[in-house]
């Protein structure tokens, strides 16, 4: 019989199905922990400033410009706090390690997601194998900023949502306010995630609307709409949780009740210029702004800082405003070269190898090691996707929802390829759900195998 007495050998049986899953796991780990041995000078190198506006912390500054007490909102809070949660431990170390763990546990919640979505083993292997040897999660381990802490957080929050959707019965009070609070650290890590939450609150209210019974009539099925959202107000509180004492901080503090950052103006002007269109945009594909096609983007950054100082626009918030203002212009002035860019972004934002400055010192044959890596994974991925549009796959959707969302904001902010380090996990999962050929994604349509 083909049915429930069948036994399990081979790769099947649940000894080898285990091992199987934690030696992925493991080697997630190792070649993190690789990484870091490697490239330890990586650790202490702080683009971004995250590791100075922990010291400010640290110091008694609170989250403050770097070397001054002037109160800050240009980046996130939640990592500078992560960091400055080693008291006084060595930075380097401390980095490595908790860089190394959460890179590991988005592994293993990798393999999660893909069980989760019914995966078989070897394909939620295959998903979790990704996540662990993906060149670009793998070096910024190394690095103290966001891309490790928010991979782990919005792989984290994907699985929490598919658990949601899969659920019987309505979700307890405590899950949902959980929910909210993982969503609250998310978009205090990177707040591209606000756009996903939007994505996910439109979709589920048009299931909910079209759940909703036709006959009876509209004030009952207004009722019904909303008793079922306020059954979401468990969630909407974890957000708050979250969110509102950063926006009660920079109100008081920078007079403003900021939500988000107030780095949005600076990387939408950034990708919206006419120096970017001329020196980059109008060049040929892969030219670096660097100078060597004019003034560079230091020079226009410069001349913007001017400007602004010409005006008297001191504060962090009327700079922001500022040049959120000039980048529309700016679109709005040239849609041609807008769209040109945006198709730029786009390309950028799913660049399969290393360019520009992340490509110095990288060996040829290794470029084109990730090049192959990448265009095999994101045309898998591809291949997901379309079989996710012709068996309307429920499950699938919110990984879809977070790819389109990091995409669309990119289409407008500034891109490069670190900035889709979070969606890689939900980019996994869809390209081994094509390669592994997993029967659980198949259309619920589809006839049952023989029992």
């Amino acid at each position: 019989m083909a049915g429930r007495g069948r036994v399990l050998t081979g790769a099947e049986s649940p000894r080898r199905r285990y091992a199987l899953l934690a030696s992925i796991v493991l080697l997630g780990f190792a070649v993190r922990v690789v990484a870091v041995s490697l490239w330890q000078e990586n650790l202490v190198q702080d683009r971004d400033a995250y590791l100075a506006l922990a010291a400010g912390l640290l110091e008694g500054r609170g989250l403050s410009s770097p070397g001054t007490t002037r109160p800050t909102a240009f980046r996130p809070p939640l990592y500078p706090m992560l960091l400055a949660a080693r008291g006084g431990a060595d930075a380097l170390a401390y980095v490595a390690i908790v860089h190394v763990l959460l890179g590991t546990a988005t592994v293993a919640l990798t393999l999660l997601l893909a069980r989760r979505l019914g995966l078989g083993t070897r394909a939620a292997a295959l998903a979790a194998g990704i996540v662990g040897l993906d060149p670009l999660l793998v070096l910024y381990t190394t690095f103290p900023m966001t891309e490790t802490l928010s991979t782990f957080l919005t792989t984290a929050l994907l699985l929490w949502i598919v658990h949601f959707a899969q659920a019987q019965g309505p979700p307890r009070r405590t899950s949902l306010l959980f929910a909210g609070v993982l969503f609250g650290l998310n978009v205090l890590c990177r707040p591209t995630l606000w756009v996903f939450g939007l994505l996910i609150l439109l979709h589920g209210t048009i299931r909910v609307v079209r759940r909703l019974p036709r006959q009876p009539s509209q004030s009952a099925e207004s009722a019904e709409f909303r008793g079922r959202l306020f059954r979401a107000w468990p969630a909407m509180a974890g957000v708050l949780i979250c969110v509102l004492p950063w926006t009660a901080r920079n109100w008081n503090s920078l007079g403003a009740p900021i939500v988000t950052t107030t780095h949005g103006g600076y990387t939408l002007l950034l990708g919206n210029n006419p120096a970017f269109y001329q020196e980059v945009v109008a060049q040929p594909v892969g030219t670096v702004w660097d100078g060597s096609r004019g003034p560079g983007q230091s020079a226009w950054m410069e001349s913007i800082n001017h400007e602004m100082d010409r005006m008297g626009l001191e504060s962090e918030i009327a700079r922001d405003r500022w040049m959120s203002r000039r980048a529309r212009r700016n679109i709005a002035s040239d849609p041609i070269m807008f769209s040109r860019a945006s198709l730029l972004r786009l390309l950028r934002f799913w660049n399969v190898v290393p360019s520009g400055g992340a490509a110095d010192g990288v060996p040829q044959f290794l470029r084109w090691a990730i090049g192959a890596f990448y265009a095999v994974v994101l045309l898998s991925a591809a291949g997901g996707l379309v079989r996710w549009l012709r068996l309307r796959d429920a499950r699938l959707t919110p990984l879809v929802l977070l790819i389109a969302s990091f995409t669309l904001v990119h289409l407008f902010y500034w891109s490069n390829v670190r900035m889709r380090a979070p969606v890689m996990p939900a980019v996994a999962v869809l390209a081994a759900s094509l390669i592994g050929r997993c029967t659980g994604l198949r259309s619920i349509a589809r006839r049952h195998e023989t029992r």
